[in-house]
């Protein structure tokens, strides 16, 4: 199981806030900075290095950029200039990641906004084999962090329609009033079918959808937002203003011509009662 933990950071100008994030082997992270409104209009990006003055761009976006995703290997940047924040998404994790990083505002003619961010990856125990006899049964120790004792544990089994491509879980959290940001990748062979997130409400694993039907367009409903990169085969969510409401499990999925549905990512958002920012 893969999981991408969501940090919400304030950047000061002269001050050089930090914050300490801790990711997993295979997964990754999402990093959302704020920063002040009247900095929209610049360029913000994420680069690492020992000091901010010395550091390396790895994902950068501009003027032409706003509101939308560049994608850089690894990383992935989105600037909701509307809502003051930018948001990065590091995928596929390992111990080598770990450092110093930094999130900026592109000042030219002044000292660039930053806030530093010290990333430790760590390896999960992992099972890679299990043996067991018809007839009897088998016992699973897994391990996990003790900052974890009170998320929900789970076991399940990879279906057909799951794919090494994909995160088969997500968990996500958001301080109330901010925004949610859901990246799920999926199979190449579902780049032409239709995307959506929908949200699951006690049997009804649908209850509630938001679709995208076209390529790097973005299509809302309601306090949702999607946008399906099909050459990146990444479909991107973000739901706004959200509540404790919007604390529930939700499912990143792809529709065939026929109308049979795919559910690919599991994705469980948290909205704490605390205000955003």
């Amino acid at each position: 199981m893969k999981i991408i933990w969501t940090f919400t950071l304030l950047m000061i100008p002269g001050v050089v806030s930090s914050i300490s994030v801790t990711g997993y082997s295979g997964g990754g992270v999402n990093i959302t900075c704020r920063y002040d409104r009247k900095y929209t209009d610049n360029a913000k990006y994420f680069c690492r290095g020992q000091w901010k003055t010395a550091c390396s761009d790895l994902i950068k976006t501009d003027k032409k950029n706003e509101n939308k995703w560049v994608d850089s290997g690894k990383f992935s940047l989105f600037d909701d200039t509307r809502a003051a924040v930018f948001t990065v998404t590091f995928r596929n994790l390992s111990e080598q990641d770990s450092g110093t990083y930094w999130c900026a505002v592109e000042m030219p003619l002044s000292e660039d906004p930053y806030t530093e961010v010290n990333l430790k990856v760590v390896t999960a125990e992992q099972i890679s084999a299990v043996t067991g006899y018809s007839a009897g049964n088998i016992i699973i120790n897994y391990k996990y962090e003790m900052n974890h004792e009170n998320h929900e544990k789970y076991f399940c089994e990879a279906g057909a329609y799951q794919s090494d491509c994909c995160e088969k879980s997500i968990s996500l959290s958001a301080a109330a009033g901010g925004s949610v940001n859901i990246s799920c990748r999926y199979p190449q062979s579902h780049s032409a079918d239709v995307k959506f997130v929908c949200r699951r409400s006690g049997s009804d694993l649908c209850a509630e959808e938001t679709s995208v039907k076209e390529s790097r367009r973005w299509s809302a409903e309601g306090q949702m937002q999607l946008y399906d990169d099909r050459e990146q085969q990444l479909l991107t969510g973000i739901i706004s203003h959200v509540t404790q409401q919007h604390s529930a499990e939700y499912w990143c999925g792809v529709q065939s011509d026929q109308g049979h549905k795919s559910f690919i990512t599991r994705v469980l958002i948290r909205v704490t009662g605390l205000p955003a920012g």
